[in-house]
C-alpha cells in the first residue's frame, strides 16, 4: 500500500500539502487537489480514516458494540446497521464484547480515543451505563442502560399482551413463558413477561415462568431445560418464548416426542428472525421491526448535530400468525 510520502513525491508537493488536502480540501487550490487526487488514484492510495479523525476531532466511523455474533438476533442487528451506516456514507467499526463488562468499557475508551462519530450499543451486561462517558452521541438498542443515554426499543410490553391474547383466543388454558434473560440484567425485553401476565390476569390465569440464564442466551442451547419442563408440566398447552430460537427448539422437541404442534401445544416466539418463517412448522411470533430500529439508531447519530436525541423511542410490534398456533 502506498504511503502519503509517495503520493506527495508523485504529485510534486509536500507531505503537509497532501495532509491538508485530505483534511481541509478547501484550503488547497483546485489545480493542486487534482494533482494529488491523480497521484492517489495511480498509486491506489487509501487514506487512514482513523488517523484523519484524530486530526479533525471527528470521523465518519460509527462504533457498534454487541455482546455476541453467534446469536441470530445480533447478526440481524449487525447486518442492518452496516447497511444504513454505508448508505449514509459512514463506516462501521464492530466491537464484540462476549458479554464481558470490562471489554465493553475498553471498547468505549478505544472508540472515544479514535473520535468516532457516535456509538450504538446493544449491551446485556449489568450497570454498564455508569461507566459510559463520551462526547460523541451514544444510543442503546433494545435496552435503557442509563437515564442519560437515549434508547430505541420495540414495544415489548405490547408484544407480551399480543402473545397472551392470541393464545387465549386459540383456546389455551395452561400457559408458560420462557425468558431469554434474568430480570436482574434489566433488559427492556423483560417487559414482555409483564405484558403477558397482565392479559392472563384478566382471565384469572397465571403462567409458569422459566427465567433462563445469560449463558443460555449465548450458547442458544435449551434442550435439557425443555426436556425437564415437559416432564414436569405436560399439561401446558400454550407457550410464549422471549425469542424465536427458544420457540424453534421447543417445536423440535415436540416433533421428536410425538407432541402435536399446534394440536396439543401452541407456541409463540418473539423477534421474527428469518428462521421463524423457514422452520417447520413455521413459528407464530411477535415481529419487532429490527430494521427500522437500526435505521433510527444510525440516523440519530448522523443527524445528531441538527437535533437532540429523544430519551427513549419505542417502535410498534405486530403478531405474525403462522403454523405453530
Amino acid at each position: 500500500m502506498a504511503t502519503i510520502k509517495e503520493v506527495a513525491d508523485k504529485a510534486g508537493v509536500t507531505v503537509t500539502t497532501v495532509s491538508r488536502m485530505l483534511n481541509k480540501p478547501d484550503k488547497v487550490s483546485k489545480k493542486t487537489r487534482e494533482k494529488i487526487q491523480k497521484a492517489m488514484k495511480e498509486l491506489y492510495y487509501k487514506p487512514n480514516e482513523i488517523a484523519q479523525s484524530l486530526s479533525k476531532r471527528t470521523s465518519n466511523i460509527i462504533g457498534l458494540i454487541v455482546p455476541s455474533v453467534r446469536n441470530y438476533f445480533f447478526c440481524k442487528i449487525i447486518d442492518s446497521i452496516e447497511n444504513y451506516t454505508a448508505f449514509n456514507g459512514y463506516k462501521l467499526l464492530l466491537c464484540v464484547s462476549n458479554h464481558e463488562r470490562e471489554k465493553e468499557i475498553e471498547y468505549f475508551s478505544m472508540l472515544k480515543a479514535n473520535t468516532v462519530a457516535g456509538v450504538i450499543i446493544a449491551s446485556r451486561t449489568q450497570d454498564i451505563g455508569e461507566s459510559v462517558r463520551m462526547d460523541a452521541p451514544i444510543i442503546s438498542i433494545d435496552r435503557k442502560i442509563s437515564p442519560l443515554i437515549p434508547s430505541v426499543c420495540s414495544d415489548n410490553f405490547m408484544g407480551g399482551c399480543m402473545a397472551a391474547q392470541h393464545l387465549i383466543e386459540k383456546g389455551c388454558k395452561k400457559t408458560a413463558y420462557f425468558s431469554g434473560s434474568p430480570a436482574l440484567v434489566g433488559m427492556d425485553a423483560n417487559r414482555r413477561l409483564q405484558g403477558f401476565e397482565s392479559v392472563l390476569q384478566q382471565y384469572s390465569m397465571e403462567p409458569i415462568v422459566l427465567e433462563l440464564s445469560e449463558d443460555r442466551f449465548v450458547s442458544m442451547k435449551y434442550d435439557d431445560i425443555i426436556t425437564a419442563f415437559f416432564t414436569e408440566h405436560g399439561e401446558v398447552d400454550g407457550i410464549f418464548t422471549s425469542n424465536d430460537i427458544i420457540a424453534a427448539q421447543i417445536i423440535r422437541f415436540c416433533g421428536q416426542n410425538g407432541i402435536d404442534i399446534p394440536g396439543k401445544v401452541k407456541v409463540v416466539g418473539y423477534d421474527d428472525i428469518d428462521l421463524a418463517s423457514l422452520y417447520t412448522p413455521s413459528i407464530t411470533t411477535i415481529h419487532q421491526p429490527i430494521d427500522d430500529i437500526c435505521r433510527f439508531a444510525v440516523e440519530s447519530i448522523v443527524t445528531y448535530k441538527d437535533r437532540s436525541l429523544p430519551n427513549a423511542t419505542t417502535f410498534p410490534v405486530r403478531l405474525i400468525e403462522r403454523e405453530s398456533t
